[in-house]
C-alpha cells in the first residue's frame, strides 16, 4: 500500500502523539502514586528516572537498527513493548516494578516508537526547504498528548485510581496506536542505500565537531528543563494552586507547545536552523526565571508555563532536523540516538534533583532560578558557535549540511 508523504506525516503524528501519553502526563500520575505507596517525592520520581535513562538508552539502540533495517520494524515493536510496560504498571505493586514496568520497558520503548525514530522517518519523505516544518508538525504530537489525554487521564485516576489509567494507556496502545503505525510507518521506496550497514565508528567524525559538542551540551539542558513538564502538577500546587489548576496547566502546556513547535519549524525553513534553536532556548530561560516568582493569579501562572515550557518541542524539533541534516540519513539515526542519551541523562537527573531541593526546602523555586541561567547560557553558545558554522565532518552518502 502506497501513501502519500503527507498522509505519512499524518499518520505518524497520530502514533507518536499516543505513544507520547505516559512520559508528557506523568505529573497526573505523581500525586496518586505519593498517596497510594506513602512515599516521598524522590521515591516516586525514581520510576520516571530510570524511564528517561531507558528512554535515551533505547534511542540510541533503536536508532541503528533503524539505520539498518528500518524505521518501521522498530516503531511496531517499540509499540508493543510500550504497551506491555503500561500494562505491567497498573499491576505493580512496589517501587521496583514500576522501575521496571514503566522505567525501563515503557522508557526503553520511547527510543522505539516515540520522537527520535519517527522524525527521522518524516525527514527521509521530505526535502530541507520544508523538513523544518513537517518535523515540527510532528513534534506537535508530543504537546498534543497532554492536551488531549490529559483530562480523560485525570478523570480516570481520580475516578478509578492511577493504576485504570496506566491500564487504559496499554489499551489504547495496542487497539489504535499499533494499527495506525501499521498503515502510516512507512519509508520512501527509494530505500536501497538504508539497508547498507555502517560501523557504530563511521559517527565518531561528527562526535568530534565543535560545534556538534555545543548542540550535545545544549540538549543536555534542555533534558534537565523537563522536570517543569514532570512536576507541572505539583508545581501548580507549591504555588498555592489546586490540582485542578495543575491539570488544566497541563493542557496549557500541550496548547502552546504544539503552537511554538510548528512557529519554530516554520523560522527555521525561512531564518536558519541554528538562530531559532538559540532563540527557542532564551524564550524558556526568561519564562523559567519569572516562573520562579511568586504568580499572583492563575492567568498569569497559565501565560508563564505557555513562556517557559511552550517551546521545549520548537527545541527538540529543531534540533531533531539539525542533527538529521548534519549526520546524512544513513547515519542519522545512531546520532539522533545519542544525543537523546544527553538528552535522557538531562531528563532523569532535573526531576530528580527538583525532587531533592523540594524536599528540603518546600519549594521548587530556587532550581527554576537556575535553570533559567544554563538555558539562557545555551541558547548563547547556540548562537555564538553554531550559527556561523560552514563546515561539518564529510556527510554520508552525500547529504547536505544543515543551513545556519
Amino acid at each position: 500500500m502506497k501513501f502519500s508523504r503527507t498522509t505519512v506525516l499524518l499518520l505518524s503524528t497520530a502514533v507518536v502523539t499516543m505513544t507520547s501519553i505516559g512520559m508528557s502526563s506523568f505529573s497526573l500520575f505523581l500525586r496518586p502514586m505519593e498517596a497510594d505507596f506513602g512515599w516521598s517525592r524522590s521515591m516516586v520520581t525514581l520510576p520516571y528516572m530510570f524511564a528517561m535513562l531507558g528512554w535515551g538508552a533505547g534511542a540510541v539502540l533503536f536508532g541503528k537498527l533503524a539505520d539498518d533495517y528500518g524505521a518501521r520494524r522498530v516503531i511496531l515493536g517499540g509499540i508493543v513493548l510500550m504497551a506491555a510496560g503500561f500494562f505491567g504498571m497498573s499491576l505493580s505493586t512496589n517501587v521496583w516494578q514500576l522501575s521496571l514496568t514503566y522505567g525501563l520497558m515503557a522508557g526503553i520503548a520511547m527510543g522505539a516508537c516515540g520522537l527520535a525514530i519517527a522524525s527521522l522517518l518524516v525527514s527521509q519523505h521530505y526535502e530541507p526547504k520544508s523538513r523544518g516544518l513537517a518535523v515540527s508538525v510532528l513534534q506537535t504530537s508530543a504537546p498534543l498528548s497532554p492536551l488531549l489525554f490529559a483530562a480523560p487521564l485525570y478523570f480516570l485516576i481520580n475516578r478509578f485510581g492511577w493504576r485504570a489509567g496506566a491500564l487504559a494507556t496499554a489499551i489504547l496502545l495496542t487497539t489504535v496506536a499499533l494499527p495506525l503505525a501499521w498503515l502510516g510507518a512507512r519509508e520512501p521506496q527509494a530505500s536501497g542505500l538504508q539497508r547498507a550497514r555502517l560501523g557504530w565508528s563511521a559517527c565518531l567524525p561528527y562526535l568530534r565537531n565543535h560545534s556538534m559538542l555545543v548542540m550535545f551540551a545544549a540538549r543536555f539542558s534542555c533534558g534537565v528543563a523537563f522536570f517543569q513538564i514532570a512536576h507541572l502538577v505539583a508545581l501548580a500546587l507549591s504555588k498555592g494552586f489546586t490540582t485542578a489548576t495543575g491539570a488544566a496547566a497541563v493542557s496549557v502546556f500541550g496548547a502552546a507547545a504544539a503552537a511554538s513547535a510548528l512557529l519554530f519549524g516554520w523560522l527555521s525553513d525561512r531564518y536558519g536552523r541554528a538562530r531559532m534553536l538559540a532563540l527557542s532556548y532564551v524564550v524558556r530561560g526568561v519564562g523559567t526565571f519569572f516562573l520562579s516568582f511568586e504568580i499572583p493569579t492563575e492567568l498569569m501562572f497559565f501565560i508563564l508555563v505557555a513562556v517557559a515550557i511552550g517551546p521545549t518541542f520548537g527545541t527538540v524539533a529543531v534540533q531533531n532536523v539539525m542533527f538529521y541534516e548534519i549526520a546524512g540519513p544513513r547515519l542519522a539515526g545512531v546520532i539522533l540516538g545519542l544525543s537523546f542519551i544527553v538528552h535522557q541523562i538531562g531528563s532523569a537527573g532535573g526531576p530528580m534533583f527538583a525532587s531533592i531541593v523540594f524536599d528540603r526546602t518546600g519549594s521548587y523555586d530556587g532550581f527554576m532560578a537556575v535553570m533559567a541561567l544554563i538555558l539562557l547560557a545555551s541558547g548563547a553558545l547556540i548562537y555564538s558557535t553554531t550559527h556561523r558554522q560552514t563546515q561539518f565532518p564529510e556527510l554520508a552518502f552525500g547529504s547536505t549540511p544543515a543551513r545556519s
